[in-house]
C-alpha cells in the first residue's frame, strides 16, 4: 500500500500517482476515508449521460436496456462458453493468470480468446469464432494438473453464486 500526497492510504498501485482534484484534497483532509467508488471515480472515460438512468422498481434499483442492444449482446455471446475449475481438497486455487497460462498451449491453434473470471471458480470464455468455441466445447473437460476445467454451453441466465455442482472429480 502506498501513501497518497494527502496522507491517506491508497491500496491500489494504479491510483497512487494520479493527480487529485481540489475536491478530493478537501475530502482527504477532513479525516474521512475514500470509498472504493470514490477512489475509482476518475478511471472511467464514459460520460454519465451515456449510461442508462436507474430507477426504483419495488425494492430494487434497476436500469432499462434497449431491446436491440440486449439482442445484439446475446448474439455476441454465441461464441462464449462457461467453465468451472474443479480442484481436489488441499489443492492451491488457480489464479486467472495461472489458468490462462495453462490453457494457452492447449488452445494455441485457436484465434484470440479470453477468460473472464466470474467468481467461485467459474469463468466465461470468449472465442473469436463459433468454430473455435465448438472445438473447445467438444473437448469436454480438461485435466489441468492440479484440477479439471469443466466446460459447458453459455446461458444468459447463468449466475455463479447460485450454481450447485452436480459433478465431481473422481
Amino acid at each position: 500500500m502506498a501513501e497518497g500526497s494527502n496522507g491517506f492510504i491508497i491500496p491500489w498501485k494504479c491510483l497512487k500517482d494520479r493527480e487529485e482534484s481540489p475536491a478530493k484534497t478537501v475530502y482527504a483532509k477532513s479525516g474521512q476515508k475514500k470509498t472504493f467508488a470514490q477512489a475509482l471515480g476518475t478511471t472511467c472515460d464514459i460520460p454519465l449521460s451515456e449510461l442508462p438512468t436507474p430507477y426504483i422498481k419495488g425494492d430494487m434499483i434497476v436500469v432499462q436496456i434497449d431491446e436491440t442492444k440486449y439482442l445484439a449482446g446475446l448474439e455476441d455471446c454465441k461464441t462464449h462458453l462457461h467453465g468451472r475449475v474443479i480442484l481436489s481438497k488441499g489443492d492451491k486455487p488457480l489464479t486467472h493468470l495461472d489458468l490462462t497460462k495453462m490453457l494457452q498451449p492447449v488452445w494455441k491453434a485457436l484465434g484470440p480468446w479470453k477468460a473472464i473470471p466470474l467468481g467461485k471458480g467459474f469463468y466465461e470464455f470468449e472465442f473469436a469464432s463459433l468454430e473455435d468455441m465448438r472445438w473447445v466445447l467438444g473437448m469436454g473437460s480438461l485435466n489441468l494438473s492440479p484440477g479439471f476445467l469443466r466446460l459447458f454451453a453459455w446461458t444468459k441466465d447463468f449466475v455463479p453464486t447460485t450454481m450447485k455442482s452436480t459433478k465431481t472429480q473422481a
